[in-house]
């Protein structure tokens, strides 16, 4: 179950995700610093959402829309992240120790200095995020 506080935010997000042109209703969600330790995620929309070092160990993020989400030294040790679309994110410095990478579309994403140790990813999934090409 998502926190009151929490869940208003996402909806002020969602809101201003959606705005497009003209008047522009809600906020963009600012996670930075947060705890959403093992907090129940799955299927958000936090595209273009700001997080910068942010508390997700052990959440459940499956399914989420992660879009350009800045999220630098953001804590996703444990995180499970099947399936999210972390399309363009910003994750250097990111802990993604023991993280679920499965399916997760990570086209573009940032994992400079990021920490994969003992994250679960597809070969596949990890030569795009790391932009290596096939020969």
């Amino acid at each position: 179950m998502i926190p009151a506080n929490l869940k208003k935010m996402l909806e002020s997000h969602h809101r201003w995700a959606e705005g497009g042109e003209g008047e522009i209703d809600g906020s963009r969600a600012d996670l930075s610093d947060m705890v959403l330790r093992d907090a129940d995620l799955r299927g958000v929309d936090l595209r273009d959402a700001a997080g910068r070092e942010v508390d997700l160990s052990g959440a459940d993020l499956r399914d989420a829309d992660l879009t350009e989400a800045n999220l630098p030294g953001a804590n996703l040790r444990g995180a499970n992240l099947r399936g999210a679309k972390l399309t363009n994110a910003d994750l250097n410095h990111a802990d993604l120790r023991g993280a679920d990478l499965r399916g997760a579309d990570v086209t573009g994403v940032d994992i400079w200095r990021a920490n994969l140790r003992d994250c679960v990813i597809e070969p596949e999934t990890l030569h795009k995020a790391l932009r290596c090409r096939e020969e």
